[in-house]
């Protein structure tokens, strides 16, 4: 039997991986999470819920960000560590760089100091399209980092942590495998993204909140695709940076005529300021993956499509769900 470590499982890409990986009888995942407040902590425990009577999975609240918290899980023998814990927001970034660079850059490097000890042979750690940030070059390919500074706090932390990682464990056999997220949507998904808040606001009658004219592009990439990339890495051996994400782009405008074409309800927007360092487009070389065999496969009508489904399934649990930053009037 396979015996898997996943951080950030009660986390959007977390829960659905684990609950991918445990349909396989031979894989049993150890889930952990911090449960911080980075949003709202219910939505959490509504994915948690779903996970909670497999016989293949187990959780333990544990912050890595915490030395001593490792204790509880030495000599586990995993065979692989899939570190997709994290704070993300480069908004938010901005407000609170020490919480980021302790969520991100501390935690992975106690992570990797773990997986350094226990001999582990298998690790990845889930990165962001927002290290790229507003370099020009489009499609972005996986060594841009190494030409322009990170924009944000948040995109600072999260490449620190993969240096770190890299670092550390030079000297070892260990396979590092970085799979860097391209704009990730689809059910139980974060609430402070841009898709599931259109959804929830248009819903429900609420103004949109929207950054910007609406022009900007973006590589939607719908969960199933995320899963199914991660999956991919798993089962090879090739270590490195992998961008996974859609190299079909589509404005904010775009998806907001199409969540109001699936609802039949029209929505208002407010126009705020464009944010800061914002992107006009961000769009993957997917070479990398590709060459695993690898395709995003859901257009954005039928991720919207899945992704509401889901939305008002849950909609009387959702709202109570906050879907804005406290700083968000």
């Amino acid at each position: 039997m396979k015996n898997i470590l996943i951080t950030g499982a009660a986390g959007f890409i977390g829960y659905n991986l684990t609950k991918n990986l445990i349909e396989n009888k031979e894989i049993k995942v150890f889930g952990i999470d911090s449960l911080n407040s980075a949003y709202d902590n219910n939505l959490k425990k509504l994915r948690l819920k779903n996970l909670e009577n497999n016989e293949n999975f187990t959780f333990s609240k544990i912050d890595l960000s915490n030395q001593d918290s490792f204790d509880d899980i030495q000599g586990s023998n995993f065979d692989c560590v899939i570190h997709l814990a994290a704070r993300a927001g480069v908004r938010q970034s901005f407000r609170e760089p020490k919480k980021y660079i302790l969520d991100n850059t501390v935690s992975t490097t106690n992570l990797s100091g773990f997986v350094k000890k226990e001999e582990i042979q298998k690790f990845l750690i889930a990165s962001t399209s927002s290290i790229y940030g507003d370099s020009g070059e489009t499609p972005m390919k996986e060594d841009i980092d190494e030409k322009y500074p990170p924009p944000s706090v948040y995109a600072s932390s999260k490449l620190s942590g993969e240096l770190m990682a890299k670092t550390i464990l030079d000297d070892t056999e260990t396979c590092i495998q970085i799979p860097r997220f391209f704009t990730v949507y689809g059910p139980y998904g974060r609430p402070d993204m841009s898709i599931l808040r259109f959804i929830h606001w248009i819903y429900t009658g609420t103004e949109i909140l929207l950054y910007g004219d609406g022009n900007q592009k973006r590589s939607f990439t719908y969960i199933d695709d995320v899963i199914s990339g991660l999956n991919t890495l798993i089962l090879s051996k090739d270590s490195g940076v992998f961008n996974i994400g859609s190299d079909k782009t589509v404005s904010l405008n775009q998806v907001i005529s199409i969540i109001e074409k699936e609802l039949n309800i029209e929505s208002k927007i407010d126009y705020q300021p464009r944010a800061f360092k914002d992107v006009d487009v961000v769009i993957p070389d997917l070479n990398r993956m590709k060459s695993l065999n690898w395709n995003p496969t859901t257009s954005i009508e039928k991720g919207i499509s899945k992704t509401i489904q889901w939305y008002l399934k849950y909609a009387e649990v959702l709202k109570n769900i906050r879907f804005k930053f406290e700083y968000e009037k």
